[in-house]
């Protein structure tokens, strides 16, 4: 089942200072910014990160997604979930895994396959537009 998403129902909130609904008039997608200041390695401490990423996202949920990386785009899908906003993609160095919430708190999984490494960033994601 799709269910019809206007960017402003499950997105607004990521948008600074949306007083209403946030409606992308354009067809197709939208652009959320995500970036990372803490970096978790397997059962590692927790490090700060500088690293950050851009999604396009559809207007209608669940959709293709895209997440632009620096090695490349990762294609997957986006759907929402309990209230998180969940994009699953895939490259040919890595699967990943963003969740984030209204207010824009995010956390982006990496698991590489060889050799088997997870990496958690912590961070915040937010609509460009």
């Amino acid at each position: 089942m799709r269910t019809t998403i206007i960017l402003g129902s499950l997105l607004a909130a990521h948008a600074a200072g949306a007083a209403g609904v946030d409606v992308i008039e354009e067809q197709g997608i939208a652009r959320m910014t995500c970036t990372y200041t803490v970096e978790c390695l397997d059962e590692e401490a927790c490090t700060f990160a500088q690293f950050g990423h851009d999604m396009d996202l559809p207007r209608t949920l669940p959709g293709d997604a895209v997440l632009q990386l620096g090695t490349g785009p990762a294609e997957g899908r986006a759907a929402e979930h309990n209230g998180l906003l969940v994009i699953t993609a895939a490259d040919g160095l890595a699967s990943y895994m963003v969740s984030t919430t209204l207010d824009g708190l995010a956390r982006l999984s990496v698991h590489i396959a060889d050799p088997l490494t997870v990496v958690t960033y912590h961070g915040q994601c937010e609509v460009t537009e």
